[in-house]
C-alpha cells in the first residue's frame, strides 16, 4: 500500500471496517492509537489489516438477521 493515505485516514477506515463487519470498534478490540500507527507503517491496506486482525483473533463476522417467511 502506498503511504499516500494519512495515518489518520487509515485508522478511521480500520475503525469503520471493524464496526461494519464485526460490530466492534478499534478501541473495543484493544487497539490503541499507537498500535494502529505501528501497523500503518507495515504497509497493509485498512481492509487487509482488518482481515488479518480478525483472523488472528478469531473474530466472528456480523451477519445481519434476515427473518424467514413462515409457511
Amino acid at each position: 500500500m502506498e503511504k499516500s493515505v494519512s495515518v489518520h485516514n487509515w485508522m478511521a477506515e480500520v475503525d469503520r471496517k471493524l464496526r461494519r463487519e464485526w460490530r466492534v470498534s478499534a478501541a473495543d478490540a484493544g487497539l490503541s492509537k499507537e498500535d494502529l500507527k505501528r501497523h500503518w507503517t507495515d504497509g497493509l491496506s485498512p481492509i487487509d489489516f482488518v482481515e488479518w486482525f480478525a483472523e488472528k483473533y478469531d473474530l466472528i463476522r456480523f451477519e445481519p438477521y434476515v427473518p424467514s417467511e413462515r409457511p
